[in-house]
């Protein structure tokens, strides 16, 4: 594997610990790896599976009400996109990846160096409505550096799921009327996490207002 490849998944790698911290989880036992040391996690293969080395396995600081515990961190290397499902189910059934999976406390990040095409979003919506297995795909090089952090990128906040019912009454709304944010195939919804039915919060600059706020529902 070559040098540029071994500096995206180094790069990418920094940017998921620095958001999943951000977001309440542990990440201090995979901080300190340097990018040779990952060269070397790759070596150890299987280099057209998912390497063991790489794997990552967080815990949040503290218990967060309505979120997952534990995230589960998983690099493939090889082309996964014609046999996605396969892969993905082997996991969540905790056939395949190296430590037992419970959807309902654990979530599930895969990252591939393929770019993410429709049948990934697909799948993790699969995988959500049939298991309720929370699964994300990145591609390693569209996370050298963290989306959310780009200037033309506004704020984006998860509503808390008891806080919605106060939130809809205050619109005089009802959930189904706020606009869409796409489940998984829209960046930012991706990255924070939404899945079909959660709410999140838009904070715009406005030079007007200062700012401007928004609200949107995730829908499949």
């Amino acid at each position: 594997m070559n040098s540029e490849t071994i500096d995206i998944l180094y790069r990418s790698r920094i940017t998921l610990l620095d958001h999943l911290e951000t977001d309440g989880y542990d990440t201090t036992p995979y901080r300190k790896f340097s990018p040779k040391e990952i060269g070397e996690m790759v070596k150890a293969g299987p280099v057209q599976g998912a390497p063991p080395a790489l794997m990552m396995e967080l815990q949040r600081k503290e218990p967060v009400e309505g979120k997952h515990n534990k995230c589960l961190i998983l690099y493939t290397l090889g082309k996964i996109k014609q046999k996605l499902v396969p892969f993905t189910t082997k996991i969540i059934e905790n056939e395949e990846g190296g430590s037992t999976f419970d959807a309902s406390t654990t979530e599930l990040i895969i990252i591939t160096l393929e770019t993410i095409a429709p049948n990934f979003h697909a799948t993790a919506l699969a995988c959500y409505n049939n298991h309720k297995a929370k699964v994300r795909f990145f591609q390693a090089a569209a996370i050298i550096n963290n989306p959310l952090k780009h200037f033309l990128v506004p704020n984006h906040e998860r509503v808390p799921a008891n806080q919605e019912e106060e939130l809809l009454k205050g619109l005089y709304a009802k959930k189904s009327q706020l606009p869409f944010i796409r489940f998984h195939e829209d960046p930012v919804a991706r990255i924070i996490g939404l899945v079909p039915g959660e709410i999140v919060k838009i904070t715009r600059p406005s030079l007007t207002a200062g700012e401007c706020i928004g609200y949107r529902v995730c829908v499949p």
